[in-house]
């Protein structure tokens, strides 16, 4: 199981956060003030204070301090952490596309631990530190950028709105009609965790970095933010976060599994002959296979699921009905006729094929040349 990035935060007191802001203005540009506007324009006290210091971002790791004004004269102090595991162990490489493999997880805290502590002895230790966000990503190498763009294009027009996700949206800039964008499909679950897939070759030249592998890459991210995993601290009885990186792998394959499962994308995708062959060939009534061999031709004429349902009546969609689909392993959305996807095209398998592949990096000789 491979991951990308992590934050973890500590509730400073007051007399730690001066002590440390004293410290890190020693830092120069590397430690400055970013203030972004109120969160709630009506509320004057509710203002937000951010320090940032950059001075490890090519070891991988940003600190945030950000200040909570609660009061004109009181405030809550709240260290961040913001830690990309393989920039850290490679040091100042440019290396915007491996993945960090689970494997190593355990020793991450020390390695951070070691670079902080070189910047502050005041640094609160990872360990202590409370978990906010933990994003499993998984880079799944297809043959070409058409794959990359016709699987981002499958995937948007099979989401199901009915499956409690929201999904991104932009707007057509004559029509203002909404549409999902091209380079990536992005869905959202009540600010609890948000499954992105996205064209990382892409991104790379559009953020002008480094693309030396020059890979046809889809990445897949799944970010678990704080309240999802409150959720999974207890499901995993887990106390810490310590505990969290010892389990990694085994919270990765449930939390990808989980997630798949709930948008639907835990299925097989196919042409239009192979959907209604099997539905044919299936053990459903009659009356209920003319109704999915109908939905099939609907989706395929509309172009996405959302808008069958956002125009069609619960007589042609409804939630039963595409729980039949489910039921058999098969997207209501077939593959298109032109497709340079392969059939069956299988994404969670694609998925677990490439977070179950090692890539050997040297945890324990680490070279800190910063230091």
């Amino acid at each position: 199981m491979t991951s990308h990035t992590f934050e973890c935060t500590y509730q400073l007191t007051g007399s730690e956060f001066a002590t440390l802001h004293e410290e890190l203005k020693k830092f120069g540009s590397y430690y400055f003030e970013n203030r972004p506007k109120m969160a709630y324009e009506n509320k004057k006290t509710d203002k937000i204070t951010k320090y940032v210091c950059t001075i490890l971002s090519q070891h991988g790791i940003i600190i945030y301090i950000t200040l909570r004004e609660t009061t004109p004269s009181t405030f809550v102090p709240m260290l961040i952490y913001r830690i990309n595991p393989t920039r850290m162990i490679e040091g100042n490489k440019d290396n915007y596309v491996d993945v960090f493999h689970c494997n190593n997880a355990l020793d991450i805290p020390q390695m951070a631990n070691r670079l902080l502590n070189k910047i502050s002895p005041n640094l609160p230790n990872i360990e202590i530190c409370s978990l906010s966000r933990f994003d499993y990503c998984v880079n799944i190498k297809l043959e070409s950028q058409q794959q990359v763009t016709d699987s981002i294009k499958l995937i948007n027009q099979a989401f199901d709105p009915t499956s409690g996700y929201t999904q991104k949206m932009m707007f057509h800039t004559k029509s203002y009609k909404p549409k999902y964008p091209k380079t990536e499909a992005t869905f959202l679950k009540s600010k609890r965790v948000e499954i992105s897939f996205y064209n990382k070759r892409l991104q790379l030249q559009q953020e002008n970095l480094n693309d030396e592998w020059h890979e046809d890459i889809l990445r897949a991210e799944f970010r678990c933010f704080k309240s999802y995993l409150n959720d999974l601290y207890k499901k995993f009885d887990i106390d810490n976060i310590t505990d969290f990186f010892e389990k990694s792998i085994e919270i990765g394959n449930y939390v990808i599994a989980y997630q798949l499962k709930k948008l639907k994308l835990d299925v097989m995708f196919r042409s239009s002959k192979s959907i209604e062959s099997i539905i044919k060939n299936g053990t459903f009534k009659a009356k209920t296979k003319l109704d999915m061999l109908l939905l099939v031709e609907w989706v395929s004429s509309h172009k996405s699921l959302k808008r069958v349902i956002d125009t069609c009546s619960k007589s042609i969609v409804n939630k039963k009905l595409l729980k039949k689909f489910h039921k058999l392993g098969i997207s209501v959305k077939p593959l298109p006729c032109r497709s340079s996807l392969p059939e069956p095209f299988n994404l969670s398998e694609l998925i677990y094929k490439f977070a179950d592949a090692k890539k050997s990096v040297r945890v324990k000789s680490i070279v800190l040349d910063y230091l």
